[in-house]
């Protein structure tokens, strides 16, 4: 048998976002005896809590910056700067710091490189695909890249410099792993063939082909909410910042409070944007309505437990926590992103006109009001899931991508000798 393919990875942080979840779930569901996987993270506390940190560390993966590298006192200063909304000040300073992160970075990661000698090096973190090309650049390995997210999320994260990075450096890596950025990277010259439409999913296993017990995971989420039997729940995943739009969540909830006095919301994640949330329902006068539960880490018995899911996110038409809420055959509705969107292809719920949250509310009442609260609308997303959705395909797409870039390698590098 031969050995494993060793795989490095790169990513600026651990905590409770799509892109760490991504991460954790390729080497959870990888064939340990086909890849080995390591984990080289730079600023573990930089982007918030490092919630994943555990869970890579008991598999023996992680390779953390040392205490006293950690980022703590700028991690505050970030978020002072975002709460005043110095927007202008951080796009400006965005290039630059990522620039000397990176360098600062590097002396540490060529140390791990030189210890796992990694077959092929996969840089997570949108911006950190820097620190990438300069270890593609020093020790020519193949190079894989995940695009986080589309650009205009990029321009709302004050990284609009990183399509234009993409631009100008695409020939110094090997594969792009992405979802709907497919077609913005195609139309500024990536190749396609560089390319693989792939950003994770759902464990199908554990989830749409199992059955559960609907009613217990039910009862045991409204007991620890302290709500009675008749609540309806509404939920909100993803993390707390503006552009998952949980803000017009509320909004939804406060509009709804006489049609639907049973109706509650539940948020789950974290972020910048906590305090300001709590704040708009208890101005709506929903505050005993609205359930801010933070970051979960396994939160698929509260996806079973809600009766609509609520895609409010204003940039992006999919997600994680979108494809957790099709598998678990939640019905949903979501604000028209103008992107290509599964609610429409599928019709497992309603898509509403972008932050129009009379639509919105209109479209939430009727699926509520309909017999069944629209599982019969949810068993098709749910449908869906079970033959597209699966992350161990996903997974076993990209180990396969691994060993062909390794190989290509091994006979590039067998070329040179001769």
């Amino acid at each position: 048998m031969s050995a494993p393919i060793r795989v490095l990875h790169t990513i600026s942080g651990l905590s409770g976002g799509g892109l760490e979840r991504w991460l954790v779930d390729i080497i959870r569901y990888s064939d340990p005896h086909e890849v080995e996987h390591s984990v080289f993270v730079l600023y573990p506390d930089l982007g918030g809590s490092p919630v994943y940190e555990e869970v890579l560390a008991a598999r023996s993966v992680l390779y953390a910056s040392p205490p006293e590298l950690r980022a703590g006192a700028l991690a505050a200063l970030a978020k002072r700067a975002r709460a005043r909304k110095t927007t202008a000040l951080y796009q400006r300073l965005s290039l630059p710091t990522r620039i000397l992160a990176c360098m600062l970075a590097l002396p540490r990661a060529i140390r791990v490189f030189k210890q796992v000698r990694p077959h092929v090096i996969h840089v997570h973190s949108g911006p950190d695909a820097l620190l990438g090309v300069m270890l593609k650049a020093r020790f020519r390995r193949p190079l894989v890249h995940t695009v986080p997210c589309l650009f205009s999320q990029m321009r709302a994260e004050g990284i609009s410099w990183l399509p234009g990075f993409y631009r100008r450096a695409h020939q110094w890596i090997d594969i792009f792993s992405t979802g709907e950025s497919r077609s913005e990277l195609i139309a500024m010259g990536v190749p396609e063939q560089k390319i693989i439409y792939d950003l994770g999913g759902v464990d199908i296993d554990a989830t749409c082909c199992n059955s559960n017990d609907f009613n217990w995971s039910r009862d045991n989420i409204l007991r620890r909410l302290e709500l009675p039997r008749n609540a309806l729940l509404a939920l909100s995943a993803g993390r707390l910042h503006p552009s998952k739009g949980h803000n017009y969540a509320i909004d939804l909830l406060a509009r709804l409070a006489t049609d639907l006095p049973q109706l509650h919301l539940v948020i789950i994640g974290d972020g910048l944007e906590r305090e300001a949330l709590a704040d708009q329902a208890l101005r709506l006068g929903v505050g005993d309505r609205v359930h801010l539960l933070g970051f979960i880490l396994n939160p698929r018995a509260i996806f079973e437990a809600a009766d609509i899911y609520l895609r409010t996110t204003i940039l992006e038409p999919e997600n994680l926590a979108f494809y957790e809420a099709m598998a678990v055959g939640l019905p949903v509705v979501g604000f028209d992103t103008g992107w290509p969107d599964l609610i429409t292809r599928i019709g497992h719920g309603e898509l509403v006109p972008m932050q129009d949250i009379g639509a919105f509310a209109a479209a939430v009442s009727r699926i509520l009001c309909l017999p069944d609260r629209g599982r019969s609308l949810g068993r098709h997303g749910r449908d869906y899931a079970c033959e597209h959705l699966n992350v161990r395909s996903s997974v076993t797409a990209l180990m396969t991508t691994y060993k062909r870039l390794t190989s290509m390698a091994a006979a590039k590098h067998e070329r040179a000798v001769d």
